[in-house]
């Protein structure tokens, strides 16, 4: 009986040992979640609900393609002429308005649609900087990164 006593009382130490030294190595694990933004974040609130609402600008992406490459090989054109894929384009930055316009040709740059432009990625970026004055809507070019 001493000796089950014993043997108690040293898996109890243990016990306690075992939990004071859980206990100092607490585990702190922080998550960040983008509100369902896979394309990056905004300074301007409600952006990405207004890009979300005008098809993320796809016609914009259409139009800077057909402007750059036209009907490449490489890059099948559009079945839009590339006026009709201009005024839609125009129509949808109008539509999200002057705060969200620069960010939401930032993000549609990030999209898949323009991934594979290469060696055209730097001429994409000057033509999309100056979407907004094409359509009159703004009097300067965006600054994109």
């Amino acid at each position: 009986m001493a000796r089950f006593s014993l043997v108690l009382v040293a898996v109890g130490v243990l016990l306690v040992a075992m939990a004071a030294e859980a206990w100092k190595s607490k585990t702190t694990i922080t998550t960040t979640t983008i509100e369902g933004n896979p394309f990056g974040s905004f300074s301007e609130p409600g952006c990405f609900q207004q890009m979300a609402k005008q098809k993320y600008l796809n016609k914009c992406g259409e139009y800077l393609k057909e402007t750059i490459v036209g009907g490449s090989s490489w890059f099948p054109s559009s079945s839009q002429s590339q006026e009709e894929l201009k005024q839609i384009c125009c129509q949808q930055l109008s539509n999200i308005g002057d705060k969200c316009m620069c960010p939401g040709i930032q993000m549609l740059l990030n999209q898949p649609m323009l991934s594979g432009m290469g060696h055209m990625m730097g001429q994409l970026y000057n033509e999309a900087a100056k979407l907004p004055m094409e359509c009159n809507l703004m009097s300067e070019e965006c600054e994109l990164e």
